[in-house]
């Protein structure tokens, strides 16, 4: 049974009756079955136990196929070739109009995506930004006790860094937690965290927080002790 059909015919997965035409079968669930689609609200048994029930054959055939479409119409051609008093038709106007939907939503997706990412350098920059500014004296000490420029941009860019990790898997987390609950609530549908995006993840928020440190990094060598020391 599919998932949206069990709830409704069968909630304490007890048998129920299916009738047509006055014929009663007695049915018991033994699975679900999940798709996404709209096998999701349908009842499946065998074609035995659906030829007993209705004493009729199937007259519908339905056949998934996937590739492009050269492939699918040498399958049209072959199944017309094996059946020839079958009428074979493609429903490739639910595939395309499908298709054009993931497409745009899929475009939607990548332009928001990038705006985000836009969006996130932008704050990171202004935070460190704000951080080196707020730190300039500490800077300063150091620089007047020996520390090198590239010793301060390591120990800028190892605490950014850290950051960037704990924002990874905070982002991640979260992200993942509101995926499955939206596909639970508008499509009734599981969606699992996908652990192999995380790596991923993590190199683009380590990118995008190094990145956003030269400026920064670029002020701090311009920091001279004395000046900031006499509070100039």
């Amino acid at each position: 049974m599919g998932v949206r059909a069990a709830p409704l015919l069968a909630p304490d997965s007890k048998p129920f009756n299916l009738t047509l035409d006055g014929h009663s079968a007695r049915v018991t669930s033994i699975g679900t079955v999940r798709t996404g689609a709209g096998e999701d609200s349908r009842v499946y048994m065998s074609l035995s136990d659906f030829r007993s029930w209705t004493g009729l054959e199937p007259s519908v055939v339905e056949i998934a196929a996937s590739g492009g479409p050269e492939e699918v119409t040498s399958l049209l051609q072959q199944l017309q070739n094996a059946v020839p008093g079958a009428d074979v038709r493609a429903v490739r106007q639910v595939t395309e109009g499908e298709a054009n939907v993931l497409g745009k939503t899929r475009s939607t997706l990548l332009s928001s995506s990038a705006f985000i990412v836009c969006t996130a350098a932008l704050c990171v920059l202004a935070t460190l930004m704000g951080w080196v500014f707020d730190r300039r004296r500490d800077f300063a000490i150091m620089k007047a006790l020996g520390a090198s420029d590239l010793l301060i941009a390591m120990f800028v860019a190892g605490e950014a860094a850290a950051l960037a990790l704990a924002g990874a898997i905070l982002g991640f987390a979260a992200g993942s937690g509101i995926a499955t609950w939206i596909g639970w609530v508008n499509f009734h549908a599981p969606v699992a965290p996908r652990l192999s995006v995380f790596p991923t993840v993590l190199a683009g928020c380590l990118a995008v927080t190094l990145l956003a440190t030269l400026l920064p990094l670029q002020l701090l060598r311009r920091i001279q002790p004395a000046m900031i020391l006499r509070g100039e």
